[in-house]
């Protein structure tokens, strides 16, 4: 049996080493860069439906006008006599017209509500989403247009999902004019909303992705976010502090344990929870879909039976 000369051994050696430095680059970068960019880009295939009509219902169209330039696609459902001001701010990969039986409900209650589609989403303008840190700009933008029109009708009220519950306590140190906020499946920080972006989008990713995530938002859009600062928990102590009343947290678990660990550890805090069983509300879309009578009996009493 003939045996390897010194060179061909060198020139495996060397090929070896060459696909092992093109393993660790696609591992340690193209990899990364590519999960990052799927995870705050708006969603493929994401082309924007009109908001269908509310039967009975007036519906404004309104173009918000964010920080930042970008056009958000919204619509107000209006009533005769409004008891308060609702705007509804949907979650991951909805839009407006995900909030229509909420917006149904609502107003047949006797509120005006706003819907719309965040950045990112349905007809809003915007290329990338950053899980509540620069959508709490745009509420803030929303709830200054309707101002500004004299279509704002105290009480007001954010309600959001996910990083649009986020997006609402962010938004709530600075605009005093929100007087209640109704955070259902909040998003807790960064690492919470990669995690839930990248199960509903049955992606694979490490927990260590989060630091490229920002990096390739700032590279892409020049939009810049660090971990610490997707943290909501210093706005959330602001609300325990400050509006100690006027906030629910609707969150799925056992008993009083939120299912979500990030949530869970919020939880200590302090605040208003409810803790809602997970399987009902997988059943009929979301914690809203599973506990429509509970949540409305709890954001009735909360804003004083209005």
């Amino acid at each position: 049996m003939s045996t390897m000369t010194k060179k061909t051994r060198e020139a495996v050696k060397a090929t070896l080493a060459i696909i092992l430095v093109v393993i660790l680059i696609f591992v340690l970068w193209i990899y990364p860069l590519n999960q990052a960019g799927k995870i705050v880009s708006r969603p493929e295939g994401d082309t924007g439906q009109p908001t269908a009509s509310l039967p009975g219902v007036v519906g404004d169209t309104l173009t918000v006008i964010s920080e930042d330039n970008q056009k958000l696609a919204g619509i107000l459902f209006k009533t005769s006599s409004p008891k308060g001001t609702f705007v509804l701010v949907h979650g991951l990969f909805g839009d407006r017209n995900s909030q229509l039986e909420k917006a149904k409900m609502l107003v047949d209650s006797g509120f005006d509500v706003m819907v719309y589609d965040q950045r990112g989403y349905g007809q809003s303008e915007g290329k990338y989403r950053s899980g509540g840190y620069y959508e709490a700009e745009d509420v803030q933008e929303v709830v200054s247009l309707l101002d500004l029109k004299n279509l704002l009708i105290h009480p007001v009220i954010i309600w959001g999902e996910d990083q649009g519950a986020t997006a609402a306590f962010r938004a709530w140190p600075l605009e005093r004019r929100i007087d209640f906020v109704v955070a259902e499946n909040l998003v807790a920080n960064g690492h919470d909303w990669q995690k839930r972006v990248i199960r509903k989008q049955d992606m694979s990713a490490p927990d260590l992705l989060l630091p490229v995530v920002w990096w390739w938002m700032k590279l892409k859009s020049s939009y810049e976010i660090s971990a610490a600062a997707s943290e909501i928990g210093e706005q959330y102590d602001w609300a325990v502090t400050n509006k100690a009343g006027k906030f629910i947290v609707a969150a799925c678990g056992t008993g009083q344990t939120p299912d979500n660990n990030f949530l869970a550890a919020l939880k200590n805090h302090g605040g208003n929870w409810m803790i809602l069983p997970c399987a009902d509300a997988s059943a009929g879309g979301g914690l809203y879909g599973g506990h429509k009578d509970a949540l409305l009996s709890a954001i009735t009493a909360m804003i004083g039976g209005k």
